[in-house]
């Protein structure tokens, strides 16, 4: 009779610790955002008392904005004293005349992101106008097109509901010269490489904001990108891999009447 080997764990004790193992992790992590999130709406309460609001001032995707992004403290926290009656700055952008890349812009800059947009405000709902005005700032050079003036052109020419109108035909009105780009490796990259040109894409998901910038490759070949939401994304360089899953559509910009030839300097570090 072969007698048993006992010196290995059985197969449903070894499963059991791998399950184990597997919801530890899984309860420190929702633990973890849980308190993430209970620390945010704590900043946002504390801040509100001080200054003779309420949280309940503060609509749910407000809230929601600061937890997913600590970076827009300034835009959230104030946010009950500046919504009312809020008028966009007078914007001085002449730093940006003679720009050599996009620039990097976000949605919910407190200059621009209190501004009503297409239902809700800047803030949470104008990653179209705030990208479409980086590229138009390179490729333009027309310090005019600022977030805030594209905001309103969109308002005034049936485009605030529709991103894509605003990409393409919207940009066309702005005196740009727009060229949809297939989902292809090679053919943005190209793109991005052109003199002068810049390359916005349409994202779904939540990986990106809703409409980004490339704004150049790095030496690795990676892209380099405008996120209209979160400067820690644009921080970053990605493989076409990457974005590729969520890139609805793509677009290419020149100034009208430009000729563009390729360029060595579309390839900036991060």
């Amino acid at each position: 009779m072969t007698k048993k080997n006992n010196h290995y764990p059985s197969f449903w004790l070894v499963l059991f610790i791998v399950i184990s193992v597997g919801l530890i992790n899984a309860t420190l992590k929702y633990a973890g955002g849980l308190g993430k999130n209970n620390a945010a709406e704590k900043e946002i309460s504390d801040y509100a008392e001080k200054y003779g609001f309420s949280l309940s001032d503060y609509p749910s995707d407000i809230v929601n904005l600061f937890k997913f992004n600590q970076e827009t403290r300034e835009f959230v926290l104030n946010y009950p004293s500046k919504i009312v009656d809020f008028k966009p700055d007078d914007l001085n952008f002449k730093e940006y005349e003679k720009c050599t890349n996009p620039p990097e812009l976000k949605q919910w800059d407190v200059r621009w992101g209190y501004m009503s947009y297409n239902g809700s405000v800047m803030g949470l709902s104008g990653s179209a106008p705030t990208a479409l005005s980086m590229a138009a700032l390179y490729v333009t050079h027309d310090i005019s097109l600022t977030p805030v003036h594209i905001a309103q052109f969109a308002a005034g020419n049936e485009c605030e509901s529709d991103p894509e109108k605003l990409l393409s035909d919207g940009a066309r009105t702005l005196s740009m010269n727009v060229t949809e780009l297939p989902k292809n490796d090679k053919r943005i990259r190209q793109a991005v490489s052109e003199e002068g040109t810049a390359v916005i894409c349409l994202m779904s998901g939540n990986n990106f904001s809703p409409v980004i910038v490339i704004r150049g490759i790095n030496e690795d070949g990676a892209y380099l990108i405008n996120d209209t939401i979160s400067d820690k994304r644009s921080a970053q360089a990605y493989t076409f891999a990457d974005f590729n899953p969520t890139l609805k559509k793509c677009w290419k910009y020149t100034a009208a009447n430009s000729v563009t030839t390729p360029s060595s300097s579309a390839t900036t570090k991060p």
